[in-house]
């Protein structure tokens, strides 16, 4: 019984290492370095070494490749300026007994953008709050595309980052957009966008492109609720109803007016009476007052306004 059962156990054994049934998992070479990140026109250089006896190796390659070399174990692949976007070096190696294997070299040939832009899209002129707008970023001959991070900036506040899961080796124009919904209290805005090849933690960091900045200017409605009606400068009462404050800047204490979009009032004038309040027992206010609708001043001077109790 016991003969019977270590006959078995040999004959699995044997099964299970006949000759060929282990193959080679890769190509018995290596690559220094193992993959390339290189600019556009820039130079490139890349030793493939065996540790075996070949009878022979070399690069198959678009540029600069080398036939076999015999009595060797190692060749160097060198272009001087590199410029083909779909380049697939690979180094090949025959085996003194053995089938040809090859080796395919990473390569990642890389350009900066020339340009990078912001601008409105669909809109031009000032902006409402509370409404939707969008912002394009326009970036012009960049590659590869796969490798690009789009950031946002809001002042110098980080609002959004857009990466591209597209595999096209050559440069492309790309546009990332941005919508936006601006809130009270935003009377000036400034926008820009920027471009960076993220090409890994030990490639190298191309700098990164920006736009130049986008200033936008948001106008506030008026509250139809809460509008009332100019009243004459004659009258006991010179405040309005209500206070009618937008933006930062409370009139009188600040000497500039925020933008607001006049709604109901008649002159730049009205505007002002019922702005400006009169909330001390003064019977005069002396100030410089600036009227601003749609980006266009209307109204720049020095008022004297008298109240009669």
């Amino acid at each position: 019984m016991d003969t019977k059962i270590q006959l078995s156990w040999m004959a699995i054994c044997l099964f299970l290492t006949l000759p060929g049934a282990t193959k080679h998992a890769s190509c018995p070479v290596e690559l220094n370095p193992p993959r390339v990140v290189v600019r556009y026109g820039d130079s490139v250089s890349v030793n493939c070494t065996t540790s075996t006896d070949p009878e022979g190796m070399g690069w198959e390659v678009t540029f600069g490749g080398i036939g076999l070399q015999g009595n060797v174990n190692f060749v160097t692949w060198t272009v001087e300026s590199l410029m083909d976007w779909t380049i697939e070096p690979k180094c090949y190696i025959n085996p003194q007994n053995g089938s040809q294997c090859t080796e395919i070299l990473p390569v990642i040939l890389y350009k900066t953008p020339d340009s990078v832009s912001i601008s409105p899209l669909s809109h031009s002129g000032p902006m409402m709050e509370g409404k939707e707008y969008q912002l394009q970023c326009d970036i012009q001959n960049i590659a590869p595309l796969q490798n690009l991070v789009v950031r946002w900036y809001k002042g110098n506040e980080t609002i959004e980052t857009q990466t591209f899961n597209d595999s096209t080796k050559k440069p492309v124009n790309m546009s990332s957009t941005l919508t936006l919904t601006h809130r009270r209290y935003e009377d000036e805005v400034e926008y820009r966008c920027e471009a960076e090849l993220d090409l890994g933690p030990e490639e190298p960091k191309p700098t990164a492109l920006s736009s130049k900045p986008l200033h936008v200017t948001v106008y506030s409605h008026t509250n139809k609720s809460t509008t009332p009606t100019a009243k004459s400068l004659t009258t006991a009462d010179a405040r309005w109803d209500e206070p009618f404050n937008y933006g930062r800047t409370k009139w009188p204490e600040s000497s500039e007016g925020t933008n607001v979009l006049l709604s109901g009032l008649k002159t730049p004038e009205e505007f002002i009476r019922g702005t400006w309040r009169n909330n001390t027992d003064a019977t005069d206010l002396i100030g410089h007052v600036r009227v601003s609708v749609c980006g266009k001043t209307l109204l720049d001077k020095t008022l004297h306004l008298s109240f009669q109790r």
